[in-house]
C-alpha cells in the first residue's frame, strides 16, 4: 500500500513539473501563429497566418524573412521542424523594397491561452475533488486520471502552438490516452457498480497502439530530418485512434446493453446513461473539430472550445460514483434536444444579423461560432425555465405558489378524512382560506334528502332552496362546482364571492376544479365508511339469539373494541385541546379582573363569564368520563357506577336510586373490558330513561350469587310496547338497546324484560362469574 502512494505522489509530482513547465513556455513566449514556406527562388517568405497569433497584425503574405533572433532562418529550430516563427523575439523581414525590423518582447499570453489554461486548472482541481472524496473507489481513482489527462492537454495547448516539442509530445500522447482511459473506466465502473468482470485484451490493444505512437513521436524532443517527418503523420494518427476508440466505446455500450440490459433494470438505466453522457460529450469534438481538420485540415470549431464538452461525461459520473444515484439522462438528453429544435429559428436570425453587420470581417468560422454558442445558450436557457420558474415562483407568481402550496397541503391530508366534520376541519376551511372567500360548503344531494356542510359566512338553507330550485349555478354571487354524481348522491363545492366582494379568478376557479377530484375520493370515502357503519350496526343488532351468539363472538368484540378505541381518541383530544383552551381562557379573563379596574356591572358580567367556562370545563369533564371511564381501573364497578349516578341525579328529570347488594364485590375480579362493558349497560339504560321514559324515579340494584353478577333496571315511565316482528327499535331508542344486547351476549350474559303496553319497566341482566374467581374466592371462604 505504502509503494503505491509512493507511486502515486511520484507521478503526480512529474506530471506538475511537466504542466509547469507548460505554463512558463506559454507565459513567457508569444504565439505569432505565422506559417513560413520556401519559395521558387528558395527564399524563406511568409504563407499563412493565424487569427490567434500576434503576428496578424505585424506581417503580410508573401513577407520575406530575413533573419530571426540575429540568425538565418535556416538555422532556427522551429523553423525547422514544423515551418512556423515561434520561440522568436526580433524577426528582420523584407517588404516592399524595405527591410524591417519586428520586435516582440518576452511575453505574449492571448485569450486563447488564458482559455486553455483555465481549462486545465479546472480539471485538476476536478482531479482533485474525486481522490479526496472517494479515495477507495477504482472507478473513481480512473476518473481523476481522466481529468489529470485532460488538464495536461489544455495546458499543452498554448506551449504546442509555440512550436515547444515536449508540448507537442504530451498534447497528442495524451489525446491519443483519453478515450482509452474512457474505455478503462467503463471496465472497472461496471465491475465496481454491477460485478461485470469484462475482458482486457481490446484494452491491453489500445494501450498497445497508444504506446507505440508514443514512441514514434519521440523525434519531437529533437531537432532532425525525423522531426519534421513525423509531424505531418502523427496528429493525424493521433485524432484518427481517438475517433476509432471512441466509436468502439459506443459499440462496446451497444453491445452490453443487448447482452445484460435489455429487461429494464437498474444496470440497463446505466448503461443507457453512460451511452448518452459519451456520445454528448464526444459528438461536438469529433464532428466539428477532429473529422474536419483529418479531411480538410481545418476544423470549423476549434478544439479548445468543443472539448469543453468532454467535460460532461466524468462530471456526470463523478456525481454517479459520489451519490450513488442514477439520474433520467435519456430525459435530459431529450428536453435539451427540445430546446435545441425551439432554438434553431431564433438562432438563425441573431446569425444572420450578425452576418450582416460585420459582413467585412466575418469569417466562416466565426459565423458557425456564433451560431452555435447562441444556439447552446438558448437551450440551455429555454432547459433551465422549467427549474427557473419553479424556483422564482414564489417571488413573481407569489398567489400560483400559494394555490400549489394548499394543494399540497389538503392532498396530503387525504388520507386522514373519514367523516363529513373531519372533511370539513380538513378540506372546507383551508379551500375558504386559500380563495380568501367568505365561506363555502359541500352539498351532497341525496334523492331524499339534502346534506350541507359549512364553513365560514355562508347560509346553508339559502343553498338548499337555491339547490332545490335549480338556481345555485346560475347565482352571481355563488361559484358552484360539480364534484361527482352517483347512484346516491350528487355532491356539490360552493364557494361565495371574495372578501373584497368579487368573483373568484380564472386561475382560482382552476384550481378549485383541480381540488374536486380530491373531493370526489374524500367523498366516496366518506359514503363508503357511513354505509359500511350502517350495515355493522345492523348486522351486529340482528345477532340477538344464542346461536349467532356464539357464532359472531369474533364480531362484537371487534365492533366494540373498535368503539372503546374511538371513545379513548375524543376523550383525549377533548382534554389536551378543548379543556386547555378553556383553562387558558380563564387564566386570562381572571388576569384581566386584576389588572383593570372594573365598574361593578363590568365585574359582574365578566364574573358570570368565568362561571359560565366553569360549566363548560364540568361537562367536558363528564363527556370525557363517559367516553373514557378511567376510574374503573382506579376504584373499581360498583365505586364508579355510584358516583356516575350521583352527577346524572343532578340534572336528571327523574329520581336516581342506586343499590349495590350484597356479595357485588366479586364484580371488581372480573375482567376489566367485562367491568365497561357494564357500565355502557348503565350509560345506555340511563339515557333510554332520559329520552322515552317520561318517569319520575328509575333505580339501579345490583346483587351477585357465586355464580353469576345481576344488574336490576326499574322505572315507572310510560313502559315498552311489544315489539313486532322483524322491529329493530325498543321505545324509539334506535340500535342503542341492540348494542346492548350484544354486550351482555359478548359477556355470555342473559337480559329478561316485562314487555307489556303497562306502565313501568322491569329489567334483570345476569352475568356470569369466571369459574376462576369463584373457585379462588371458595378458597379464601
Amino acid at each position: 500500500m505504502r509503494l503505491k502512494n509512493k507511486r502515486i505522489y511520484l507521478g503526480l509530482s512529474i506530471l506538475l513539473l511537466l504542466m509547469g513547465w507548460l505554463a512558463f513556455v506559454t507565459i513567457s513566449r508569444p504565439y505569432l501563429g505565422v506559417t513560413v514556406e520556401k519559395n521558387a527562388s528558395q527564399k524563406w517568405v511568409v504563407s499563412e497566418l493565424s487569427q490567434k497569433g500576434v503576428g496578424q497584425h505585424h506581417f503580410l503574405i508573401g513577407d520575406e524573412i530575413l533573419s530571426i533572433d540575429n540568425k538565418l532562418p535556416g538555422e532556427n529550430q522551429s523553423v525547422q521542424n514544423w515551418g512556423s516563427l515561434n520561440k522568436s523575439t526580433s524577426i528582420e523581414i523584407f517588404r516592399n523594397q524595405e527591410v524591417l525590423r519586428i520586435d516582440f518582447g518576452n511575453k505574449g499570453i492571448t485569450l486563447y491561452d488564458a482559455t486553455s489554461i483555465f481549462e486545465s486548472i479546472f480539471c485538476m482541481l476536478l482531479a482533485g475533488i474525486i481522490f479526496v472524496r472517494i479515495p477507495n473507489s477504482p472507478s473513481a481513482g480512473l476518473l481523476a486520471v481522466v481529468f489529470l489527462s485532460g488538464a495536461v492537454i489544455y495546458m499543452s495547448q498554448g506551449a504546442s502552438i509555440r512550436g515547444e516539442g515536449l508540448a507537442k509530445l504530451s498534447i497528442e500522447t495524451f489525446l491519443t490516452v483519453l478515450p482509452i482511459l474512457f474505455f478503462h473506466f467503463l471496465i472497472a465502473f461496471f465491475k465496481e457498480k454491477s460485478e461485470i468482470h469484462l475482458p482486457k485484451k481490446t484494452l491491453i490493444l489500445f494501450y498497445v497502439f497508444a504506446f507505440a505512437e508514443f514512441l514514434f513521436r519521440l523525434p519531437y524532443l529533437f531537432s532532425n530530418e525525423w522531426t519534421k517527418i513525423v509531424h505531418k503523420i502523427a496528429p493525424t494518427a493521433s485524432l484518427a485512434l481517438f475517433i476509432i476508440t471512441f466509436v468502439y466505446n459506443l459499440g462496446f455500450l451497444v453491445y452490453l446493453y443487448f447482452k445484460h440490459g435489455r429487461n429494464r433494470t437498474y444496470l440497463a438505466s446505466i448503461i443507457k446513461s453512460i451511452w448518452y453522457a459519451l456520445f454528448v460529450s464526444f459528438l461536438p469534438i469529433v464532428s466539428l473539430s477532429f473529422l474536419p481538420m483529418i479531411f480538410t485540415g481545418d476544423s470549423i470549431v476549434d478544439a479548445v472550445y468543443t472539448s469543453w464538452f468532454l467535460l460532461l461525461f466524468p462530471a456526470s459520473f463523478a456525481y454517479l460514483i459520489a451519490s450513488d444515484q442514477l439520474y433520467d439522462i435519456g430525459l435530459v438528453f431529450r428536453r435539451f434536444l427540445f430546446g435545441c429544435l425551439l432554438a434553431v429559428v431564433p438562432s438563425s436570425l441573431i446569425t444572420g444579423l450578425f452576418s450582416a453587420m460585420f459582413h467585412q470581417t466575418a469569417t466562416k468560422q466565426m459565423i458557425v461560432f456564433v451560431f452555435a454558442s447562441t444556439l447552446l445558450a438558448l437551450a440551455l436557457m429555454l432547459y433551465s425555465t422549467e427549474y427557473l420558474t419553479t424556483r422564482l415562483e414564489p417571488i413573481f407568481f407569489p398567489r400560483k405558489a400559494m394555490l400549489k402550496t394548499s394543494l399540497k397541503k389538503i392532498s396530503k391530508n387525504l388520507s386522514t378524512v373519514s367523516t363529513m366534520r373531519e372533511m370539513k376541519d380538513i378540506f372546507l376551511a383551508d379551500i375558504v382560506q386559500t380563495v380568501e372567500v367568505r365561506g363555502g360548503a359541500i352539498v351532497c344531494q341525496y334523492p331524499d334528502s339534502v346534506e350541507a356542510i359549512t364553513a365560514g359566512e355562508l347560509d346553508a338553507e339559502e343553498i338548499k332552496s337555491l339547490l332545490a330550485e335549480h338556481e345555485l349555478f346560475d347565482n352571481d354571487h355563488y361559484t358552484c362546482l360539480e364534484i361527482s354524481r352517483t347512484e346516491e348522491s350528487t355532491n356539490y363545492l360552493v364557494m361565495t364571492r371574495k372578501r373584497t366582494n368579487v368573483l373568484l379568478s380564472r386561475e382560482e376557479q382552476q384550481w378549485l376544479s383541480l381540488i374536486t377530484s380530491y373531493l370526489e375520493v374524500s367523498l366516496e370515502n366518506v359514503h363508503l365508511i357511513r354505509t359500511l357503519t350502517t350495515k355493522l350496526q345492523d348486522l351486529s343488532s340482528r345477532f340477538s339469539d344464542d346461536t349467532s351468539a356464539v357464532e359472531f363472538q369474533w364480531f362484537r368484540k371487534v365492533m366494540f373494541e373498535l368503539q372503546e378505541e374511538e371513545r379513548i381518541r375524543i376523550a383525549s383530544d377533548l382534554h389536551d385541546t378543548t379543556m386547555q383552551d378553556l383553562f387558558f381562557l380563564k387564566r386570562r379573563f381572571a388576569g384581566l379582573m386584576e389588572k383593570y379596574v372594573m365598574n361593578r356591572e363590568d365585574k359582574e358580567h365578566l364574573d358570570n363569564i368565568l362561571k359560565f367556562v366553569d360549566l363548560i370545563n364540568a361537562s367536558l369533564r363528564q363527556s370525557c368520563f363517559e367516553l373514557n371511564p378511567h376510574l374503573l381501573r382506579e376504584i373499581g364497578l360498583v365505586a364508579t357506577l355510584r358516583q356516575y349516578l350521583e352527577k346524572e341525579a343532578y340534572m336528571a328529570p327523574f329520581h336516581i336510586h342506586y343499590e349495590p347488594g350484597n356479595g357485588t364485590a366479586r364484580i371488581e375480579q372480573e375482567p376489566l373490558i367485562n367491568k365497561r362493558h357494564l357500565l355502557r349497560i348503565v350509560q345506555e339504560l340511563l339515557n333510554n330513561a332520559k329520552k322515552h321514559s317520561q318517569a319520575s324515579k328509575v333505580s339501579f340494584r345490583l346483587s351477585a350469587t357465586p355464580q353469576q353478577f345481576q344488574l336490576i333496571y326499574e322505572d315507572d315511565g310510560i313502559g315498552i310496547r311489544p315489539m313486532e316482528p322483524g322491529m329493530r327499535e325498543i321505545g324509539g331508542s334506535g340500535v342503542g338497546m341492540e348494542q346492548m344486547k350484544g354486550r351482555i351476549l359478548l359477556m355470555q350474559g342473559s337480559m329478561k324484560m316485562k314487555e307489556s303496553s303497562g306502565p313501568g319497566v322491569h329489567m334483570t341482566i345476569s352475568i356470569p362469574l369466571h369459574e376462576q374467581e369463584h373457585d379462588l374466592n371458595r378458597k379464601s371462604m
